[in-house]
């Protein structure tokens, strides 16, 4: 108990210090002094402000409600608000009652987000949800998420500084808490020695660690007490489990810019990353931007060559990780039968080699496009694919909005499969006029699992919402 209570404040303290230490050497210019990445070319942040609001119905699976939503994004200069306010109603005309479980926290919530700057500025802040959340080159965390379902939505915090010479990139999932943290320290210990290439080389170290009770969570023999087949998953009495205060995890790597100019940037990069207590994986890659073609077309892009060891998974805190980290399976009385992202760890062997790439392009300001996938050699479900795009104007008055990420993909036959392995959002709509929007949105999200007001775990759950919208831009 005493370790881990010194290793939380530990940690603390380490994130304090990077977070205000030598503050005041921090560049006041504005332009970035990092390269961006290609799933930052995709994203798309407004640089108006906008008013947008309508009415719709959404349909939870079964279960029918009209939603009225306000969603108006503030920009002044490099800060940004959003707001996303949601009154859904039932037929028996009483608001859902999910939408407001959590007292003050879900009035909080109703501000989507507030940041300053962009995610490679020289300083980047947002405080609100966090929806792709990356520190490094992503061997530890690479598009996370602190909303395991919009019913459960946290206030979490970005907050990146670079000083040139040295800076920091860190994450908080939840300020109420701090359930879950991590930090990236990097330097560029040649930068005024004007060498060529190499004064630009950058060294960093990453740190992230789960302090909740309930996430480093491993079976034993005695704690057995049903198989659960899907994805290969072991479900067990938690009761019986072993059970470690935190999972932590550490990673140093290496990037060099090869070739920076105006049209071209071409870095070389390599990761080794360590979960405590578990295994560990290392990865070499090289990462290629095309900027400005003639002004029609910007491209984006890694290619990676992967080893991972035994209990070891690349960006183990990923999209699904809120998610996975912890479910109740079934309930027996005083016990219960529960399923870890942990004990998946402590059971994955021999992953072997294998190879990363991704892929973002902006064409013609009109459509956005972003792709990802991971494949290990030596293990079937090792498949982690990521799709989004966006096209807007390239057909007139028509809108497409999509965003798709499945993990632990063991065929081809899987990619497109719903399950608890996947995430979608799908908006198609159309413009009868400038201000106002005629869509259907499909989601497979999640909704939360409570014992009381515990949330024990999460189930898939299909969301489809025909909507009418207005927006304007001032």
């Amino acid at each position: 108990m005493v370790g881990k209570y010194l290793r939380r404040i530990g940690f603390y303290l380490l994130t304090a210090i990077l977070f205000f230490s030598q503050s005041s050497q921090a560049q006041a210019n504005d332009e970035e002094t990092r390269g961006t990445d290609s799933y930052s070319l995709y994203q798309e942040n407004p640089v108006m402000n906008a008013f947008t609001g309508g009415m719709g119905i959404t349909v939870f699976d079964d279960e029918v409600y009209y939603n009225l939503y306000l969603a108006p994004e503030l920009v002044l200069g490099k800060v940004g608000i959003g707001f996303d306010v949601n009154l859904r109603i039932g037929t028996d005309g009483k608001l859902r009652k999910e939408d407001w479980d959590d007292d003050v926290s879900s009035y909080l919530r109703l501000i989507r987000y507030v940041r300053y700057g962009n995610k490679f500025d020289s300083l980047y802040v947002r405080v609100g949800q966090l929806e792709a959340t990356r520190l490094g080159h992503g061997s530890l965390m690479y598009m996370y998420r602190n909303n395991g379902s919009y019913d459960t939505r946290k206030i979490g915090l970005e907050f990146d500084m670079d000083f040139a010479k040295w800076g920091f990139e860190s994450m908080v999932s939840d300020l109420t808490s701090f359930d879950l943290v991590g930090v990236r320290g990097y330097m560029r210990p040649l930068l005024e020695s004007n060498l060529p290439i190499i004064d630009q080389l950058e060294v960093g170290a990453s740190l992230v660690s789960d302090f909740r009770d309930n996430t480093n969570l491993v079976a034993t023999t005695q704690s057995l007490r049903s198989a659960y087949s899907e994805n290969g998953q072991i479900a067990f009495n938690p009761s019986l489990a072993n059970r470690e205060s935190s999972l932590m995890a550490w990673s140093v790597d290496l990037g060099l810019p090869l070739i920076r100019l105006p049209i071209l940037e071409i870095e070389g990069y390599m990761d080794y990353a360590k979960i405590v207590d578990y295994g560990s994986g290392g990865l070499i890659g090289l990462s290629a931007s095309l900027k400005n073609i003639t002004s029609i077309a910007t491209f984006s892009a890694r290619l990676e060559h992967r080893v991972a060891g035994d209990q070891f998974q690349f960006s183990y805190f990923d999209a699904l990780y809120e998610q996975d980290r912890f479910e109740t399976i079934q309930n027996f009385g005083d016990s219960s039968v529960v399923r870890t992202r942990a004990n998946e760890l402590a059971n994955y062997t021999s992953p072997g080699p294998g190879v990363y790439g991704d892929l973002g392009a902006t064409i013609l300001s009109s459509i956005r496009l972003w792709g990802s996938y991971q494949r290990l050699y030596n293990t079937k479900q090792s498949g982690q694919l990521h799709l989004s795009a966006g096209l807007k104007e390239l057909i007139p008055q028509v809108l497409l909005k999509a965003d798709y990420y499945k993990r632990d993909v063991g065929s081809e036959t899987e990619v497109f499969t719903l399950d608890d392995r996947s995430l979608a959002l799908v908006e198609f709509g159309y413009y009868p006029q400038p201000y106002m929007l005629l869509s259907i949105i499909y989601q497979w999200t999640y909704l939360p699992v409570r014992n009381g007001d515990e949330v024990i775990g999460y189930e898939p759950i299909r969301r489809i919402e025909p909507r009418v919208s207005l927006n304007f831009q001032f």
